[in-house]
């Protein structure tokens, strides 16, 4: 009785040692390292919302070719030491075939280190520093860079501008390497459209108040302000610009220029213009009617915004290289990184610009429009500009 009762522990112990892996199999595991405490916790849950949605609209409607995907979420708060711990934990325990990582400090920080560990990186860090395959062979991300959207914020300048003399560009931005990204190619890139860069203003985080920056720039008298920020800070900004009655016509950037800032900025941000490669939540494109309807089941009372619909298309992308990789039997992180080097035109139904990924260029678009805020809405003022993939002069930089 004895015996037999050992032989079926060892039959059981045998079949749960070669199922394990099988079992195993069944779920896919992507990292996500976001702040959800720190200064731009506001932008982090409404991206993390996103992407854990999405997800779960993706196993309920087949998963990764059957399989599940379980997303593995830990809050950096916004500072590298903690990011660069996360990271290590989600790689090396959880064992994920790729990373999502918000924080710019963080992903320049982990550059070398992702190289070495070769493994697929999505980041919410749009820096154009991590689109050149030679340098930072696993980073993606699903949008234009910074410092292209900034150029794309001076083309539009350029093109509406009527008065004769050159307008004059402000710079607003916290003194950290997201504030400080676009500025060097974006300050070149201005003097040859002929546009005159004005003073610098350095606005910090948390931004309590912006007032004497804003009086540090009236002095200049630009024409237009450059603003880098987040939502939660931004707000604080514009609604100090309407205080002083500021005449400069504040552009946004896409981490700042979102229905969160509408939302939090009282009516301030009224009339500002802001860069956005993302459709603002409810769009009328084919791909937002999925969103829609599961926040509408899920989220009773959730206002969504540009952001969360980010995380959608984050998610949809990866999704598709993971599904790629899968069938080609080679889910791995070299294996996903080689199917988001096949992306090419990638449709999220309107929710993103078309998507292109090469062995050669990781720069996922050069659209973006630009929007203004009308009657609370953001509103598109035209359709969107799109600069030159062939011109290279800023390629990485």
């Amino acid at each position: 009785m004895k015996r037999t009762a050992l032989l079926l522990g060892l039959v059981f112990a045998l079949v749960a040692i070669l199922t394990a892996p099988a079992m195993a199999a069944k779920v896919i595991k992507w990292g996500v390292l976001i702040d959800l405490s720190g200064p731009t916790s506001d932008w982090g849950k409404q991206q993390a919302m996103g992407q854990q949605d999405a997800a779960a609209w993706i196993n309920k409607t087949g998963g990764i070719n059957g399989k599940k995907l379980q997303l593995i979420v830990i809050d950096d708060g916004y500072k590298i030491s903690r990011g660069v711990a996360g990271y290590n934990r989600l790689v090396t325990g959880e064992k994920v075939l790729g990373v999502y990582i918000q924080s710019t400090g963080t992903t320049m920080a982990l550059r070398k280190k992702i190289i070495a560990d070769g493994v697929a990186t999505f980041g919410a860090s749009f820096t154009a520093k991590m689109q050149n395959p030679k340098r930072t062979p696993f980073s993606f991300f699903v949008g234009p860079s910074y410092s292209a959207m900034g150029r794309i914020a001076l083309v539009w300048i350029k093109k509406n501008w009527k008065a004769k003399r050159p307008p004059k560009v402000a710079y607003l931005y916290p003194d950290n390497k997201y504030g400080r990204d676009i500025l060097n190619t974006c300050k070149a890139f201005a003097k040859g459209l002929g546009i005159k860069v004005v003073s610098d203003q350095v606005i910090n985080w948390p931004t309590t108040s912006a007032t004497t920056q804003l009086v540090n720039m009236r002095r200049d008298n630009p024409d237009f302000a450059y603003l880098t920020t987040t939502a939660m800070n931004g707000a604080v900004i514009l609604k100090d610009a309407r205080k002083l009655r500021i005449k400069t016509k504040i552009i946004s950037n896409i981490r700042n220029f979102e229905e969160s800032l509408i939302r939090l900025s009282g009516g301030a941000a009224e009339g500002s213009y802001g860069t956005q490669p993302f459709a603002p939540y409810g769009a009328a494109v084919p791909g937002m009617k999925k969103i829609v309807a599961w926040v509408k089941k899920h989220r009773s009372g959730f206002q969504g915004s540009a952001v969360y619909v980010e995380g959608w298309v984050n998610i949809l992308v990866i999704a598709e290289a993971l599904k790629r990789a899968d069938k080609a039997g080679q889910l791995t992180p070299a294996g996903v990184r080689a199917q988001f080097e096949k992306l090419k035109n990638f449709s999220t139904g309107g929710l993103a610009q078309l998507i292109t990924y090469t062995k050669t260029d990781h720069r996922a678009s050069m659209c973006c429009p630009v929007y203004v805020v009308k009657g609370g809405k953001m509103v598109p003022t035209g359709p969107a500009i799109c600069l030159k993939r062939s011109d290279m002069r800023y390629f990485g930089k």
